[in-house]
């Protein structure tokens, strides 16, 4: 390390902070202004290992007005070869450095070490934006074995790194297993020779495999305790069709969560003649309340992926799962559940059943060869909102649960939010990686600064100054935290996410006069494609 800039020397120890003294600016000039940056990376040199560290804050010294003191948050270290070059890197530190060590700027061969993952497959995302040519390598069973998160403000390039990810992924595990979950229907463009698509057109999800908590949430209107009251009436009634068993399932017990296959007709019948053994009007009522509430779902076209005739005839469970889940690949290793053609009143029950099926299939696969799975999801917030004192939704508590057992079931959850702020504490913290684009409030910033450890604080503080298209990864995916400019995706790899061109789309009048009995037809049809 002699022949490295010397940016300034050790002047204070507290613990995993340090404080830098730097050379005065005519010793070193502009390098020095250029190197220490906040969020920048720093070596120190401690007897034969080396410190790196991430500056946190840069201040005039209180005695020397033309020195700058420095405060760094010390990382990892490697040790040096025999020639003075950085030869391995470890996070965290076992030799603490001491005033008057001497302190200088990362070079491209020191990152070149640091990001060297070695014995595993690894994938690159991009550029390490202090250099010129050197990747950020994640560890990929590291990224996927702990949950991640991708967190960014809106038109900052978060779907089109969220599609980089999943690339990078997939062309290193062609034989994956990825659901994802898409409330805007951008996904499916940039992934056409690799996905099957399902929507409200290709979906076929049978109303029977919800469980009870679902039942409630999609047909109950009702509140407080006249919300209890219907919710023992339904499940008495869901578990008697149920019994039914018709098709002759081979179960031991059947129970209101049990997916079996009933008829909706059996349902309303069901009610009917309850509705007709109770002598008080007003408790009658209730019953009917809910028939007529199940049968306007039922007929109403827009649900016809959940009520169509065909999915109440047959046990299509075994089909649903291979095709969800990907079993096998058949060259197409990623779902995509496009919820953006669904009814708004009916989407939270969709995403709840889709994640709980996830999580019980490896649950009950233990004693098969293990299918890992990694379930990502938009609009995270949706679904697994910040604590509010708030009954839970079924969604809500399916995520949940994910996130806290289902590493050791082999799956792998991935969060996509645009506002981090408003998502569950409990759950992002069982994230071990993180992708944090900028953001442009306050209150999302410091929600991460509270989700990183104290050391990460330096680099955290460079978000709101970040590019489109770059992110500061953190955690087990990666030796350090890192900025990167994410790798430019070609045309047919991106999701169709563009922001409107106004100006563009207003210089000429040159639409179609037919565009809006077209888009009428689709409406009144609720159906993107006819």
């Amino acid at each position: 390390m002699t022949t490295d800039l010397l940016l300034g020397k050790i002047i204070a120890v507290t613990g995993a902070v340090a404080t830098v003294r730097l050379d005065a600016p005519g010793t070193a000039g502009v390098n020095v202004a250029s190197s220490i940056g906040v969020g920048a990376m720093v070596k120190v040199a401690v007897g034969r290992n080396v410190v790196f560290a991430s500056v946190d804050r840069v201040f005039p010294s209180g005695s020397h007005d033309e020195h700058l003191d420095v405060d760094v948050s010390l990382i990892g270290e490697g040790s040096l070869s025999e020639a003075g070059q950085v030869a391995d890197f470890r996070r965290g530190v076992t030799q603490y450095p001491f005033p008057g060590d001497r302190v200088y700027p990362t070079t491209q061969a020191d990152w070149a070490k640091v990001f060297r993952i070695e014995n595993t497959t690894t994938i690159t995302l991009g550029d390490i934006h202090a250099t010129s040519d050197i990747k950020a390598s994640l560890n990929l069973d590291a990224l996927l074995g702990k949950h991640f998160a991708v967190l960014g403000s809106t038109g900052v390039g978060k779907s089109t790194t969220v599609a980089a990810l999943l690339h990078k992924i997939l062309d290193a595990a062609p034989h994956g297993h990825v659901v994802l979950i898409d409330p805007h229907g951008e996904y499916a463009a940039a992934f056409k020779e690799n996905s099957i698509h399902l929507g409200v057109d290709t979906l076929k999800l049978p109303f029977w495999l919800m469980n009870f908590e679902e039942h409630a949430e999609a047909f109950l209107t009702s509140e407080g305790a006249s919300r209890e009251r219907d919710r023992d009436i339904l499940g008495k009634c869901l578990l008697h069709v149920r019994q039914k068993n018709y098709l002759n399932i081979d179960i031991e017990r059947v129970t209101a969560d049990s997916p079996v296959p009933y008829f909706i007709s059996d349902l309303l019948e069901e009610l009917e003649l309850e509705a007709g053994r109770l002598e008080k009007s007003a408790d009658a009522s209730r019953y009917i309340r809910l028939k007529l509430k199940m049968e306007e779902v039922w007929r109403d076209p827009r649900y016809a992926f959940m009520f169509g005739e065909s999915l109440m005839a047959a046990d299509s469970m075994g089909d649903l799962l291979s095709k969800l889940l990907r079993i096998p690949t058949q060259s197409k290793p990623l779902t995509i559940v496009d919820v953006s053609g669904m009814p708004s009143e009916i989407v939270n029950v969709v995403v709840s059943m889709i994640s709980r099926l996830v999580f019980d299939y490896s649950i009950w696969s233990r004693e098969e060869p293990s299918v890992p799975i990694l379930l990502v999801c938009e609009e995270a917030q949706r679904y697994l909102p910040r604590e509010d004192g708030n009954v839970k939704s079924a969604a809500q508590r399916n995520f949940e649960r994910i996130a806290k057992e289902g590493r050791k079931h082999g799956i792998s959850l991935g969060l996509i939010s645009q506002r981090p702020s408003d998502l569950s504490e409990a759950v992002l913290s069982q994230c071990g990686s993180l992708f944090v684009l900028r953001l442009t409030t306050e209150r999302d910033q410091d929600f991460i600064k509270s989700a990183v450890p104290d050391w990460a604080h330096g680099v955290v503080s460079g978000i709101s100054s970040l590019r489109n298209r770059e992110c500061i990864v953190f955690g087990e995916a990666v030796p350090m935290p890192v900025r990167v400019a994410i790798d430019f995706l070609d045309e047919s790899r991106r999701p169709s996410s563009n922001d409107p061109n106004f100006t563009a789309s207003w210089s000429e009048d040159d639409h179609d006069p037919a565009m809006v009995g077209r888009v009428i037809n689709r409406w009144r049809n609720q159906r993107h494609k006819i």
